[in-house]
């Protein structure tokens, strides 16, 4: 039997601003996005002529409610392919915490069929198949560093960052992408990011400089709504990080740290807060 096991990364956002409405309903982002070396893991493995999801976790929705069962079956029914395939989907990413885990399940999925269907797909048709799927997929495609724009679907590669310690805290609270958009308030926007700023602090391999221009818009609003995720990101800050943010439209907070010793310190301050998880981890990107 024919069997493939691949990694699906987690990413954090350097960077998130929305920039308007769009007619079709979404909104237009303009994001730097880093993958890090905390991973899900999935084993594609040839199985009859359906499509088949296993995964332990109970809050990863099955079958046809799954992303990466949707991103499956959308290669498989664009290019007609009549074998089937089983899907075991191990959860390391937590579940809805703006760190992309879905995203990266279904991109590494879309990846690996194609490699099994010997599709020879190049990158603007994964691209463009990711799109379809969801707006962060068409980064998870690429990994590494990137600029996207649009809704997401437009990624423009970066140099990534010399490897840096990262410690990400995530609070209990759910949080959907659908309810932060509606939520967030244009107008009242403090702070906005200074993309191109991050841009040429990674051109320069410059994680300092990265970390003093993390800037998330949806911070504001999401900490008024959950000051958990205030309290957390105020005891990273005083820990004296590279810098903190949220990622994504949370609930997780992640800071970028000096050094491995300074992370697992930090990690270790946030250990006694309740009902937070803490996770120690780097960037990280796949050689090309």
């Amino acid at each position: 039997m024919k069997q493939l096991r691949l990694n699906a990364y987690a990413k954090i956002n350097l960077t998130l601003d929305v920039l308007g409405d769009r007619p079709d309903g979404y909104h237009d982002i303009e994001t730097v996005l880093h993958t890090v070396e905390l991973h899900d893991t999935i084993i594609l493995r040839e199985d009859g002529e359906g499509i088949s999801l296993r995964c332990a976790s109970p809050d990863v929705p099955v079958e046809t409610q799954n992303i990466v069962h949707r991103a499956a079956t959308l290669l498989r029914e664009t290019f007609q392919i009549p074998r089937g395939v089983e899907i075991e989907l191990s959860k390391r990413i937590p579940v809805a915490s703006g760190l992309g885990g879905g995203s990266s399940d279904a991109a590494v999925t879309l990846l690996g069929l194609a490699q099994m269907w010997k599709l020879r797909l190049d990158e603007g048709q994964l691209i463009e198949l990711g799109s379809k799927i969801g707006s962060d997929v068409p980064f998870f495609l690429i990994g590494g560093a990137a600029l996207a724009l649009g809704r997401g679907e437009r990624v423009r590669m970066l140099p990534p960052l010399p490897t840096t310690w990262v410690v990400i805290a995530r609070p209990t609270v759910q949080i959907t992408s659908e309810w932060a958009y509606k939520a967030l308030d244009h107008e009242a926007v403090r702070r906005h990011p200074n993309t191109q700023g991050v841009v040429r602090a990674l051109e320069a391999e410059d994680p300092r400089g990265v970390g003093r221009m993390l800037c998330n818009v949806f911070e504001d609003v999401v900490i008024a709504h959950h000051p958990v995720v205030g309290t957390i990101r105020d005891r990273m800050t005083a820990m004296g990080p590279l810098g903190v943010s949220l990622s994504g439209t949370g609930p997780a907070v992640f800071a970028m740290a000096a050094n491995e010793s300074a992370a697992k310190e930090l990690a270790a301050a946030l250990g006694s807060a309740a009902d937070v998880e803490v996770i120690v981890t780097r960037t990280f990107a796949e050689e090309r």
